[in-house]
């Protein structure tokens, strides 16, 4: 498991998979180069060699990876600028060159995570996988925005996912209505997505794990969580529920093209009963999911780690 030091949703599949007695690594590129080192040599088959710390791993043991959400690499501080830029980004292709190399099931390999995070990847995908998305533009043209947004308004979301905080925290910007008033010649700045306001009767949260789909309805009960259910997780209720065939094949087909076995999907449901895809998140988290709705998600991950899928 390549994750950071206080991923709880990581401890969770840990634990899991202790109890199913499953060698299991836990390494976060945090560490490294400080406190780990790398040592391999290029075989008949591949990188071969060892990685890791006090406890050492082996590269050839590995059969399965989840790239979770490993830290930034940890060059000395006392380094000049320059030097830690150049170590940064030769531990960078160094160390996840050779993980990436390996031979082993990814979930999700990070080569697939980041292209798939490009939103404009994953929306034209899904629309030549046959799902519902909905009228969108991507522009950085006042007269284009103000024709695309009419007199109703439209939804603005951010493409890249969020803003670094000057404390270098994340914050995603939430789902915001705009409207004509709200726009200026200031648009030509950079590119912006604007999106037709869908109607909602709830939306979906369908996480993919392999094969395996585990929709779940997401209720909002005020204002905020309408718009955005991230905005407010105590007005919301979950309930299970089953997709409709189309909806799977569409998404069997976008996972396949986005080369992702890993995936949580969102969508509205409108109230005559249309799917509509708003984006998929290679790496979204699903724990709070598996107790609030009772989801085996814990069990999915671990079953797909131990790659039982694949055994007869």
């Amino acid at each position: 498991m390549l994750t950071n030091r206080d991923d709880i949703t990581a401890d969770a599949v840990v634990h899991e998979l202790m109890k199913r007695r499953v060698p299991v690594v836990r390494y976060d590129t945090a560490d490294f180069p400080v406190c780990s080192k790398l040592a391999v040599e290029l075989g008949s088959q591949g990188w071969q060699g060892t990685l890791g710390g006090d406890h050492r791993i082996d590269l050839e043991s590995i059969s399965s990876v989840w790239w979770r959400r490993p830290g930034e690499f940890s060059i000395p501080t006392e380094w000049p600028d320059e030097a830690r830029a150049f170590a940064a980004a030769e531990a960078r292709v160094g160390v996840l060159g050779v993980l990436g190399s390996l031979q082993a099931r990814w979930i999700n390999h990070p080569a697939c995570d980041s292209a798939a995070n490009y939103k404009p990847v994953q929306l034209a995908a899904a629309a030549r996988a046959g799902l519902e998305v909905p009228a969108t533009v991507i522009t950085s043209d006042h007269a284009h925005a103000l024709q695309f947004i009419g007199a109703d308004g439209v939804i603005y979301k951010g493409l890249s996912g969020g803003v670094l905080t000057p404390d270098q925290r994340h914050r995603y910007i939430p789902t915001t209505v705009l409207r004509a008033e709200d726009l200026d010649e200031s648009v030509a700045g950079t590119a912006h997505l604007f999106q037709e306001r869908v109607p909602k009767a709830f939306e979906v949260r369908l996480t993919v794990v392999g094969q395996r789909m585990f929709p779940v309805a997401i209720h909002a009960h005020s204002e905020a969580s309408r718009l955005d259910w991230r905005t407010d997780y105590a007005s919301l209720t979950y309930e299970r529920l089953e997709a409709p065939p189309e909806v799977e094949k569409g998404v069997r087909l976008l996972m396949e093209e986005l080369g992702l076995f890993y995936g949580a999907l969102d969508f509205a449901v409108t109230p005559d009963g249309r799917w509509v895809f708003f984006e998929v998140n290679p790496n979204g988290q699903w724990h709070w999911l598996a107790g609030k709705a009772d989801v085996p998600l814990v069990e999915a991950i671990a079953d797909a780690l131990q790659r039982k899928d694949q055994q007869a």
